[in-house]
């Protein structure tokens, strides 16, 4: 019995080696889903252009290791994520759109959902915006030049803005350019009285555009449009500036004044002294109210509206709010300066700053290169109060040596004195031969006492341009030096009519 027992196992166990052991289960696939079924929208209720999506997967025999995006079902992109924002376009000159998008989970063995699940995404263009900017706003009273800033952008992508658009007063609009933010705006003619056509410049170019905008009303209230289109055609808003003042020129001759106090000195020598016409910007005033907020851009254009300019300062500060820089008006102006030289234009200034001011940014502008190594708070003028001359010109009677040492000897730079007190911190400074000439040297004495000044006296200096003064620099306060006016008077006539001529 127990014999039979053995056999029977045996042939059980053969039976089953020979059984055959089957085939492994089939990897399935796995599924997948946006989180929405659908988007039931229309009209005015479709999305925008810019839409957040979420969608899921499993995997019964594995895991889902990524999701394969397709936006015609036949070219697909690989993400791991389960969420995105996308930015659909829609096809210029269309306002709405339906949107197709597919997806499908991919599991640890690559296998595809053979199914993938499809959305339909209703959406429609966005209108556009364009405004001015306030940072750069107008000034209440723009002198001959507005300058200010826009912006414009899109939902759908700052891509799709087609044009950006301004007018002046309503008139005609006129397509700018849509990456160059900050224009100004010049009137034709600046002694005009009436509606005008104006130029147009970017930023800091030196050109305007070709094309004129009309509608500028010169001596009078303006406002200025802006809006944008899209790819769509949508219009954005119409933005409106704040309205500003657009003040003309009566002569080409500029007087820019930067020492409140000097204000009716420097009056009474041009009008009844020289008897001379002149326009008047007042930059110091009202803590600088006029001045241009970007002085590389507005007052280099401002000044090229004259051919000459006497420009007076000092060291006062000033804040410039949109650079946040802090600087003298001489400083802020150096770049204008040198530009409106260039130009062909002539200037004439009278300022003073200190030993130990930093003058990099107008010595390739003045005709200046450095100041005197010696502390200016003890260099006096005494003049009209000791019985001399305070400023006098090098004579030299070889006109040979004279031309050499570039030595200005004429009566026609008269010597100049104070009036009644010795004048403090006159500031000298020395000058490159090469191209400046002395004009005028000064009697300093060193401190209180009669103790002689050991550095350069230079006080005044020049430049030539056709054997003509094109630039003449005074580092002192002229209007302090009347004590005898008639010589003053010289001196500005002879350089505001005959060098300037």
């Amino acid at each position: 019995m127990k014999k039979k027992l053995y056999y029977l196992i045996g042939a059980l166990l053969l039976f089953l080696a020979a059984c055959d052991k089957g085939e492994e289960l089939a990897n399935e696939a796995p599924d997948t889903q946006f989180s929405l079924k659908e988007i039931n929208l229309s009209g005015e209720n479709r999305l925008n252009s810019i839409v957040s999506l979420t969608w899921s997967g499993n995997d019964p025999d594995g895991y889902v290791k990524g999701f394969e995006l397709s936006r015609d079902g036949v070219q697909w992109e690989f993400t791991t994520k389960q969420d995105s924002t996308f930015r659909f376009s829609l096809i210029a000159g269309s306002d709405t759109a339906d949107i197709q998008l597919f997806v499908r989970a991919i599991d640890n063995e690559n296998l595809s959902d053979p199914t993938p699940d499809q959305i339909t995404i209703p959406i429609r263009n966005t209108p556009p915006s364009a405004s001015f900017g306030e940072d750069l706003s107008l000034p209440d009273t723009a002198y001959l030049v507005a300058t200010t800033e826009w912006r414009a952008s899109d939902i759908d992508g700052n891509e799709t803005i087609t044009e950006v658009l301004l007018s002046i007063n309503g008139e005609d609009w006129y397509p700018i350019n849509r990456t160059k933010n900050i224009i100004s705006i010049v009137p034709l003619d600046a002694t005009a009285s009436d509606s005008i056509e104006a130029y147009l410049y970017y930023g800091t170019e030196n050109n305007p555009q070709s094309q004129r905008i009309k509608g500028l009303v010169m001596n009078d209230t303006n406002r200025m449009f802006i809006k944008a289109i899209d790819q769509a055609g949508s219009e954005s808003a119409t933005d409106t500036s704040t309205t500003f003042f657009m003040k003309g020129k009566t002569n080409n001759f500029l007087v820019i004044g930067g020492v409140p106090s000097a204000n009716d000195d420097y009056r009474d020598i041009l009008q009844n002294g020289v008897n001379i016409d002149y326009d008047f910007l007042d930059l110091a005033a009202n803590n600088g109210q006029n001045q241009p907020k970007i002085w590389s851009i507005t007052f280099r254009l401002q000044l090229r509206q004259f051919n000459k300019l006497f420009l007076y300062s000092d060291e006062s500060l000033f804040d410039n709010t949109y650079t946040n820089q802090k600087s003298f008006i001489l400083e802020f102006a150096a770049a204008s300066l040198l530009d409106f030289a260039n130009q062909g234009g002539k200037y004439f200034i009278s300022t003073s700053f200190n030993h130990n001011t930093n003058i990099d940014a107008f010595t390739g502008v003045l005709p200046i290169s450095s100041v005197s190594t010696q502390n200016f708070g003890s260099a006096r003028l005494w003049g009209a109060a000791r019985g001399d001359s305070a400023l006098v010109t090098r004579v030299v009677e070889d006109r040979t040596v004279a031309d050499s040492l570039q030595i200005r000897d004429t009566v026609n730079f008269p010597n100049l004195t104070t009036q009644f007190f010795a004048i403090t911190g006159v500031g000298a400074f020395n000058i490159d031969s090469t191209d400046t000439e002395i004009i005028y040297e000064a009697q300093l004495s060193n401190g209180a006492n009669t103790n002689e000044w050991t550095d350069t006296k230079i006080v005044a200096s020049g430049r030539r341009s056709n054997g003509k003064l094109n630039q003449v620099f005074f580092n002192v306060q002229l209007f302090e030096l009347k004590g005898d006016p008639n010589n003053l008077n010289t001196l500005f006539s002879h350089i505001l009519n005959v060098e300037f001529k």
